[in-house]
């Protein structure tokens, strides 16, 4: 590992590196008081963050959709160069898990009085080089108390994510690795922090996005890594409890883990062969 726990460490306001334990937000920031911003999560590897293009793309679809002026955020070479600096300026030397967080500028109400927006980077230290298997599955229940909608936000990773906060919290008041979350129609169709995947009878199963869930980065990896195994993919409404129970497998994604499997649902017990066919053709040639 790296020695950031030692070292001063820093972040991007704006496009100025500034150290971390400096305040910036006041009070009326429209964040704060409104959560109206949005994020990505991207994976630093050997000198670049992962999937830029298709991170960078969901960024700008999502400002668009909140009506934030996409012109007043950084191109996405000017972006990425300050995501290299930072990583650089921590001192991390292997992966390091970067959030970039846009949020929209000035006060007023419920209506904004601006439309530019500002933008705060980090980079944390993930501690390992590369995607690995897990050897450990997880073990998971279901959240029901806090359905997703769909919306037209619904794709995008929003600073105001109570679903998965309440999620995260019922699983560990439950002793839950992780837990499906469902939709307006009783359907699953993630669990509180990765896209979801179901395998019957060598048939990859996922929901669409118009069900409610994150259009994940990793998710179109898993795809491409479906592709290559020569296996098909069905995208769906959304599982049903009986989906999740009767299925081969179970497995999730998102770009900091990359896949990790389900080993436990209830009385439910599963193994990860497919699973780990697809993360092998996904990352034999990015981290060979």
């Amino acid at each position: 590992m790296s020695d950031s726990r030692y070292t001063k460490q820093y972040l991007v306001y704006d496009g100025v590196l500034v150290s971390s334990d400096i305040p910036l937000l006041t009070c009326t920031n429209r964040a704060f008081r409104y959560g109206d911003g949005l994020f990505e999560t991207i994976r630093f590897h050997k000198g670049e963050p992962l999937n830029w293009d298709a991170h960078y793309s969901r960024l700008i679809k999502g400002m668009s959709v909140l009506k934030m002026a996409v012109a007043s955020f950084p191109s996405k070479q000017k972006m990425h160069d300050s995501i290299v600096d930072l990583v650089i300026k921590n001192r991390i030397f292997y992966d390091a898990r970067i959030r970039l967080t846009v949020f929209r500028k000035g006060e007023g109400l419920y209506t904004p009085e601006r439309m530019q927006v500002s933008w705060l980077i980090e980079a944390s230290d993930i501690g390992c080089t590369g995607y690995s298997f897990p050897e450990k599955g997880l073990r998971i229940d279901i959240y029901n108390d806090f359905p997703k909608l769909y919306t037209p936000i619904s794709p995008f990773k929003t600073i105001a994510s109570h679903p998965y906060i309440l999620a995260g919290i019922y699983c560990r008041e439950n002793d839950f690795d992780d837990c499906l979350i469902l939709n307006g129609n009783g359907r699953f169709i993630e669990s509180f922090n990765s896209n979801l995947f179901w395998v019957k009878d060598n048939v990859i199963y996922t929901p669409l996005i118009s069900s409610g869930c994150i259009d994940g980065v990793f998710r179109k990896k898993v795809f491409s890594g479906v592709n290559k195994i020569g296996l098909r993919i069905v995208e769906t409404k959304g599982a049903s409890e009986e989906d999740i129970i009767n299925a081969d497998e179970v497995f999730f994604t998102n770009s900091i883990r990359g896949i990790s499997w389900v080993a436990a649902f209830r009385e439910k017990r599963y193994f990860a062969y497919v699973s780990k066919k697809i993360f092998n053709a996904i990352t034999a040639n990015d981290f060979s």
